[in-house]
């Protein structure tokens, strides 16, 4: 070998010796953050690295331990105290050299799922420790049930997105979630002051919901129809405005809508997984395509346009379509607003405006007024459930004139897709008057 070469290979064996250290450096835990439900809890952890990890679970007392692999930590607080119904603390420290510990203190026994979401934007990379109480879901869940009533129209309200997933954010730094639960509180607050309404929340705090979650919680409430709210951002910081959105199963109304759909749909990637169309919930729309149910959607969602403009920019005049998972009740009208543009400084303002949000809310409760008084004009005044002279439920339905499934599935606490399964119906509009359909 030459002199020449031989100087050349051990330059090379000198720099990889020398920068060998790095590839095996250690990730840095820079933080780690909480959120509380009532029924879960979700811990998130910062790094500047991706993270690899493997978990544990310990009783007496009960612990939930994650070992993560391969890390030290910078945080300072080695105890992180959450005190919630799931767990009371997180207590950071290093196990040895190349792992760094989490050992959750827990209150009851949880089911867990653990995973990480790479770095994205100005978030960094994290590993996200979601702690479910089965017992308190299923309390909560029995609770909406109980909510169910013929007496009562039932509103249900989602404010957008909640804890780790912020939605859009401001020039201000104003963050979509808090505008939106700040707006659906008033919201509520206003609809349930009006006789014969309830309104309910999916999230009533600063926490996380999967899309098709909320979607069950409608259902669970027995909803009459629902609204989920956002705020939008654009690049150019001059649009401006509020807009309103429907459920589309044949293609959106334009390329912005699909792209807001897809955006908004983004949000089951902060769960871990990234949102897949129900094939079997797809059987169900195409039945249900020529029903009034998106027709209802679109009626409503022109009215709250109409109110809004009352109070509000609007930047389009009529309700726009798309594939928006949170929409996908199909059984129950659904209309997904954005109240407007936080990526411009006016709509932005507005927004945080505790007395704007006042008279967006009254705008969209009375509209939401109107347009129960619409379906009750068109429809006719709803019939109580029949009951035997036992006090149970009748076992079938007789179809009356101008009846829809929707409005039978309400009136016996049951689903359209029930109806649909039971009576084995092939098109859900074909009701033909003086046909008894079976009640599931």
């Amino acid at each position: 070998m030459r002199k020449k070469d031989l100087t050349l290979w051990c330059t090379i064996i000198v720099l990889l010796l020398v920068y060998q250290p790095s590839v095996y450096a250690l990730s840095n835990i820079t933080d780690v953050r909480y959120w509380s439900a009532p029924d879960h809890t979700r811990i998130v952890v910062d790094s500047d690295q991706p993270l690899s990890f493997k978990t544990i679970e310990l009783k007496d007392p009960l612990r939930f331990v994650v070992n993560v692999e391969g890390a030290k930590t910078t945080f300072p607080h080695k105890n992180v105290e959450i005190g919630d119904s799931v767990a009371h603390r997180v207590r950071v420290g290093q196990f040895n050299k190349k792992t760094l510990r989490l050992v959750i203190d827990l209150v009851k026994p949880v089911q867990s799922t653990v995973f990480t979401l790479k770095q994205y934007s100005d978030k960094p990379h994290r590993l996200v420790i979601d702690l479910n109480r089965s017992d308190l879901e299923q309390k909560e869940k029995e609770a909406r049930l109980k909510q169910k009533s013929r007496e009562h129209s039932i509103i249900v309200i989602d404010p957008g997105h909640g804890g780790e997933d912020v939605g859009a954010v401001g020039q201000k730094g104003t963050y979509e979630k808090d505008i939106v639960l700040s707006l659906a509180k008033q919201l509520k607050d206003d609809i349930n002051q009006r006789k014969g309404f309830k309104a309910f929340l999916t999230r009533t705090g600063d926490y996380f919901i999967p899309l098709e979650k909320r979607v069950a919680i409608a259902r669970e409430y027995g909803a009459d129809f629902f609204i989920s709210l956002h705020t939008d951002a654009n690049f150019s910081k001059r649009v401006r405005g509020a807009s309103v959105y429907c459920l589309s199963i044949k293609g959106a109304s334009d390329e912005a809508a699909k792209v807001l759909a897809e955006r908004e749909n983004k949000s089951n990637l902060f769960r871990g997984v990234s949102y897949a169309d129900d094939k079997e919930l797809d059987s169900i729309l195409i039945d249900l395509v020529q029903t009034q149910t998106i027709n209802d959607s679109l009626r409503f969602g022109g009215m709250v346009l109409n109110e809004m403009s009352k109070v509000h920019t609007i930047k389009f005049k009529q309700p726009k379509q798309a594939g928006f998972a949170v929409l996908r009740a199909t059984e129950i009208p659904s209309i997904l607003i954005e109240t407007g543009f936080i990526s411009n400084l006016e709509d932005e303002k507005r927004l945080r405006s505790k007395a704007f949000q006042g008279k967006l809310a009254r705008a969209l409760s009375t509209v939401s007024f109107d347009f129960v008084t619409l379906l009750a004009k068109r429809d006719g005044i709803s019939i109580p459930a029949v009951t035997t002279s036992r006090g149970k439920r009748a076992a079938s339905h007789l179809v009356k004139p101008k009846e829809t499934l929707w409005q039978i599935a309400r009136e016996y606490n049951t689903t359209v897709a029930e109806l649909v399964k039971v009576n084995k119906l092939k098109k859900a509009d074909h009701l033909i008057v003086g046909k008894r359909l079976l009640i599931p």
